[in-house]
């Protein structure tokens, strides 16, 4: 309700400060004959009708909990250029709706100005807010295991998500009455009723695809009908059900998986906008490759860059360019740190890597090692986002379905860089790979830059 009532303020505000731009402001180029302003109030409501009405169709009041910052922006963007459009429109068909060309234009500006920084207000509020304890939800989590146990890790860390962790459920007996990330595993799946009754529980999370079919099923009706909301982490089926199409066969009904986005025209516009910003990155960066080439090369002993064999675009091998960030002999030290390993699955990640120089821990906190990426970008060997380009030995321990990550370029950023960087394990970075491909979109790639931008400046879960 309070956006309404800010979007109907900022709507009245946007045309009338247009009003005054337009003919009380730049009076030389006012016409001869200044409209009365009564010509423009009597209008007013009917415009912001119109306006609301167009933001309720894009989706602006829609009550989702977690919606990110950048896509309420760009619906935001999207609602104002399409209601600006609908107001041309108007005044081409009825003459009579007198309204300046002119005024309209700088509505558009105005009114989206005011309202992206409504937006970004309320966003700020609403989080600040839930980390202050405010608003937030109960929240019970089914499943322990590692997606379980990084959900409430994630949650517990960042307040302003608005949830309070309950505990666990699951049937796993090793893992009852234990504790994991500080919440306890409370019993199993079909203490959920239970559990929901008598501790005000106001949202449910499945976190494990290893739960039956007709247990879901179950958690799903009666959270639907104790008010529960409930959420899903999908597994690889899920994930693909965006390319499921109905087909048949002599009556029969089939599901019929589609070809993957990055194909065609869409792969062509992926590229040119991958050649475009890499060359661009590069001149603009070139200050800083000269810069941190001087250094690297004047504090430690070896190369500048450090070129490592990847597995790219369908399993072809590629060389990988990085700004030297460990000793020279890093490589065959790695045999003796492997046991040391700290991450899930099949990637090496130690947080306090002895091979890492002074410079290359800084570096990597920032993430300006990866820079030289851009080169690869520019080749074709690599996409701006991406998979994470794997090592040979990283991809022969790789089960079949790991292997579709393969089927797109390899990108300097993705989906799990933003998403925890070093705290996901492997299973899960898989996943969010797979989406991705399922999912890829001009869109999504520019948000996935927009928050890595954000993940770097504040170099979270980075070493």
């Amino acid at each position: 309700m309070l956006k309404i009532v800010l979007d109907i303020i900022l709507i009245n505000v946007s045309l009338i400060l247009a009003y005054l731009i337009r003919f009380k402001t730049f009076i030389f180029l006012a016409p001869a004959t200044v409209p009365v302003f009564e010509q423009y109030f009597r209008v007013l409501i009917f415009v912001t009708l119109i306006w609301l009405a167009i933001f309720k169709l894009i989706g602006l009041y829609e009550d989702k909990k977690n919606t990110a910052l950048i896509d309420e922006v760009a619906n935001v963007f999207l609602g104002v250029s399409v209601a600006t459009l609908v107001l041309f429109a108007l005044l081409f068909m009825y003459r009579e709706f007198w309204f300046s060309r002119l005024v309209i234009a700088n509505v558009w500006w105005i009114s989206l100005i005011c309202l992206t920084f409504s937006r970004i207000f309320l966003f700020s509020l609403k989080r600040l807010l839930r980390s202050k304890g405010i608003a937030s939800k109960n929240l019970l989590i089914l499943g322990a295991g590692e997606m379980g146990q990084l959900l409430a890790l994630k949650v517990t860390q960042d307040k302003s998500l608005g949830y309070r962790v309950f505990g666990y459920l699951d049937d796993n007996p090793e893992k009852q009455g234990k504790e994991y990330n500080g919440y306890s595993v409370l019993g199993g799946i079909d203490k959920v009723v239970e559990t929901v009754k008598n501790n005000k529980i106001e949202e449910v999370i499945i976190a494990s695809t290893r739960i039956s079919i007709n247990k879901v099923l179950d958690v799903i009706t009666e959270c639907e009908r104790y008010g529960v909301e409930f959420k899903i982490v999908p597994g690889i089926l899920e994930l693909i059900a965006s390319r499921l199409d109905v087909d048949e066969i002599g009556g029969v009904p089939l599901l019929t998986v589609s070809e993957i986005q990055l194909k065609g025209l869409n792969a062509f516009l992926k590229r040119t906008t991958d050649v475009s910003f890499s060359f661009l990155g590069i001149l603009a960066l070139s200050p800083f490759f000269l810069l941190f080439a001087l250094l690297v090369k004047t504090t430690s002993r070896g190369p500048v860059f450090f070129m490592q064999e990847r597995v790219g675009l369908d399993g072809k091998m590629f060389k990988m360019f990085k700004f030297r960030s460990m000793v020279q002999d890093a490589e065959q030290l790695f045999p003796q740190l492997e046991p040391l390993s700290e991450a899930e699955g099949y990637l090496f990640k130690m947080k306090d890597d002895p091979r890492i120089t002074p410079l290359g821990k800084f570096m990597r906190r920032w993430s300006i090692d990866e820079y030289p990426q851009l080169f690869n970008v520019l080749l074709g060997q690599m996409s701006l986002v991406g998979p994470r380009p794997p090592l040979p030995r990283e991809v022969k321990n790789y089960s079949v379905w790991h292997k579709k990550r393969l089927r797109v370029r390899p990108g300097i950023t993705g989906l799990w860089q933003v998403s925890g960087r070093s705290l996901l394990p492997f299973e899960d970075m898989v996943r969010l790979d797979i989406y991705y491909i399922e999912n890829w979109s001009l869109w999504l790639d520019l948000k996935i830059l927009l928050r890595t931008a954000l993940v770097v400046f504040l170099g979270s879960g980075a070493y």
